[in-house]
């Protein structure tokens, strides 16, 4: 049977280093380059005899490719300017800035591909796509890498947050329930890549307060991240809004008794297997209280909902739009 030939831009190969976004690229082309002949292209072939792509792949927030009227399928996380109460939390020019390069992407796309069920309700009504053009494929985790430890998580007990420190990520309301719980916060924070100058958010997320007793771990290897996910008592992301919510699914694999928002794909991802909450500071405490009560039972729960999450089962959703695509 003849493999599919995928066309990437180069600059998407360059994303797949760390962070969520990274580690999806990064993940989805291996498993591409195992099933399929991806070769990295600037724009199309030319010439009579040039040996042309079957379809194009390239990410939905960036100028679309050059494609020669190949079919291009992009990723698109989310297009949370689209929803006033999220844009308020993004730096203007950068929410002007990707909404029209996420514009052309998609208009030039004949299939978008989202990571959530949230997200492609979110992506298709920004732009006004037909459902059937767009795809929920999840995200997956390194099962290998995020594990649950072979003992008992031993004290001092420490409440998790990894995530890049942005308003949207709500980790004021996990400080108030660390504190107000007395657990040390462990933060394993990024800096925000929607504004010139992130100093002060930075700052602010970290800075001390009354009762809290807060420890920021800046870049730690893979590894080291994950025995921070399975020695944490609970891991809690109560986001505004999450396209996915990657860190909650590595937490889950690692054991860890996860609280997160009810608001965008988080409920998704936890389906049943952790503690979901309003964002509000007062349910948040409410939450993460529950989730301590509830350990014994959510640390198996979370894994099993993890296992069901492989990468290999979003390279085959993702290559099952690609060869519907190909010409």
């Amino acid at each position: 049977m003849r493999r599919l030939r995928i066309a990437v831009p180069p600059a998407v190969a360059e994303l797949a280093g760390g962070g969520g976004h990274g580690n999806m690229w990064r993940h989805v082309l291996a498993g591409l380059r195992e099933r399929a002949d991806v070769e990295l292209r600037e724009r199309a072939p030319r010439g009579p005899f040039a040996r042309r792509p079957d379809v194009w792949l390239a990410d939905g927030h960036a100028t679309p490719p050059a494609t020669g009227g190949a079919p291009l399928v992009v990723q698109v996380h989310e297009a949370s300017w689209a929803d006033p109460e999220l844009a308020a939390f993004l730096y203007p020019d950068f929410a002007r800035a990707l909404e029209a390069t996420t514009e052309s992407a998609v208009r030039a796309a004949r299939r978008v591909i989202t990571p959530s069920e949230a997200a492609r309700a979110q992506v298709a009504a920004a732009f006004g796509l037909d459902a059937g053009s767009v795809h929920a494929i999840h995200h997956g985790v390194e099962l290998e890498l995020f594990r649950p430890a072979a003992d008992a998580p031993a004290s001092p007990a420490y409440v998790l947050f990894v995530g890049v420190l942005h308003p949207r990520k709500n980790i004021a309301a996990v400080r108030q329930a660390a504190a107000e719980l007395d657990l040390e916060l462990v933060v394993v924070g990024g800096t925000p890549a929607d504004r010139p100058d992130s100093r002060d958010l930075i700052a602010s997320a970290l800075a001390p307060a009354p009762g809290l007793r807060l420890r920021a771990v800046e870049s730690p290897s893979n590894t080291d991240l994950a025995a921070l996910y399975a020695g944490a008592t609970a891991f809690c992301l109560p986001s505004f809004f999450e396209g996915f919510g990657l860190p909650a699914l590595e937490a889950m694999a690692a054991g860890a008794p996860v609280v997160v928002s009810d608001r965008g794909a988080l409920p998704e991802v936890v389906d049943g297997a952790g503690v979901v909450t309003t964002p509000d500071p007062a349910s948040v405490t409410q939450g993460l209280r529950e989730a301590l009560a509830r350990a014994d039972e959510l640390r198996p729960l979370a894994r099993a909902r993890a296992e069901k999450l492989p990468w290999s089962r979003t390279v085959d959703g993702w290559l099952a739009v690609l060869d519907s695509c190909a010409e």
